[in-house]
């Protein structure tokens, strides 16, 4: 930490005592801000969607609600190339941190799994936030509070798929995590009784904070950004969208059947990164004479996704099982009606005011879509009525809740 130098004046010794860069970051923290807090940011950092959004959507949140009192540091074991990610490092009150070393760096995972605690008592942490599912070893003896979001437990829904040692292994790591932790953090009601229910973790130790869009969904799109983006996209005149990976979980086949049987020139745009699901999903289209109806948008740029979901006449969350759909809530800003499946998290995103329907039922999906298409007055109340709902998704609403949690363990930051 500290590093003595001694200087000879003739017959005279004078001792000086210097910081080391570990330990000056520390007296820089101790200094300029309250508290100094550790997030785990490898999806942040690596991850355009998913879990890599919701990292940044959280870190920003939190250092925009504190600039004066925390200060944040970002634990990466390899940076990649990100720009919302870089973005939010040129926050003055933000570091971006990877491991120290050739060793670290060529045992990253291993760093991150234990190397980060040593490296967040160096830095002065005192409350690390794995937002991943996921805490270093270690934490407590170091004498630094931990808090984990743990998004969902998606792994027991697929027990069939990855076996049961699997499916027991991942159980028994995340009951591990829940247990080391002070607090935890759920992104759902939905998640929480799982958690609970399947984990054996007690309620009052879990906080549910949901999690919003980037502002780009918020701000204003003009008609003629809508028309670039139609042109550019070769978007058809009239159609109801799905963003996210294309897997089983997405249940795209309850659409393709439901269009398959509608009179009306209603197509299907999915935009989205494909899975080996895809065959499956283009065998359907072919069945059902749908080529010419529903459009795959691969790499589709994040700044023309907003025009995208404004030109579309519903956005449809048709998934089996959902944490939080995070895109449910970049629809509701922009202003687009929500079509979702009922029975998971959906009605905790999209309110009381979306349509919602069976996850197996195409009768019913392909009904509720007709019904926005064609009932203007009932389209505009759910635009008017989702915009107002998805107020409570707001950063400033997140960030709050979140430093409440951060409160509950002893880290109380003021702004």
């Amino acid at each position: 930490m500290w590093t003595k130098i001694s200087l000879r004046f003739g017959g005279i010794i004078i001792n000086f005592a210097v910081a080391t860069r570990e330990c000056a970051h520390v007296i820089i923290g101790v200094m300029k801000h309250n508290h100094t807090i550790g997030f785990d940011a490898r999806l942040a950092n690596a991850t355009p969607e998913g879990k890599g959004h919701y990292g940044r959507f959280v870190i920003e949140a939190v250092a925009a609600a504190c600039p004066k009192r925390g200060y944040i540091r970002m634990y990466v074991p390899k940076r990649m190339p990100n720009g919302d990610y870089d973005k939010i490092e040129l926050r003055p009150n933000v570091e971006s941190m990877e491991p120290d070393g050739i060793v670290w760096r060529w045992l990253a995972p291993l760093w991150r799994m234990v190397g980060v605690t040593h490296d967040a008592k160096v830095g002065g942490v005192e409350l690390y936030h794995g937002l991943a599912n996921r805490l270093p070893l270690g934490l407590s003896r170091a004498n630094i509070r931990s808090i984990v979001t743990i998004h969902d437990l998606r792994f027991m829904r697929k027990a069939a798929d990855g076996g049961s040692l699997k499916t027991l292994y991942n159980k028994a790591i995340y009951r591990y995590t829940c247990q080391r932790a002070d607090r935890i953090i759920t992104i759902s009601e939905f998640a929480k009784r799982e958690i609970v229910d399947h984990l054996g973790i007690d309620p009052e130790k879990i906080d549910v904070i949901y999690m919003g869009c980037h502002k780009r969904f918020t701000e204003r799109i003009t008609p003629e950004q809508c028309e670039s983006v139609r042109n550019k996209y070769k978007l058809p005149a009239n159609y109801v969208l799905s963003v996210g990976t294309i897997t089983n979980n997405s249940n795209i086949d309850l659409v393709i059947r439901a269009l398959s049987k509608s009179e009306m020139p209603i197509d299907l745009v999915i935009a989205g990164r494909a899975s080996a699901y895809i065959d499956r999903v283009n065998k359907l289209i072919a069945k059902f004479n749908m080529t010419s109806r529903v459009h795959i948008l691969h790499g589709v740029a994040a700044e023309d996704m907003p025009a995208i979901y404004s030109n579309a006449i519903a956005y449809l969350s048709t998934s089996r099982y959902d944490g939080f759909n995070y895109h449910i809530v970049e629809a509701l800003n922009v202003g687009t009606a929500v079509i979702a499946t009922s029975g998971t998290s959906h009605e905790e995103a999209a309110g009381p005011d979306a349509i919602y329907v069976d996850t197996d039922n195409s009768a019913e999906i392909r009904a509720a879509i007709e019904s926005v298409a064609v009932n203007r007055p009932m389209r505009e109340s759910m635009i008017a009525k989702g915009k107002i709902y998805a107020q409570r998704f707001r950063p400033e609403v997140i960030a709050y809740n979140t430093l409440k949690c951060y409160n509950r363990v002893g880290i109380e930051i003021e702004g």
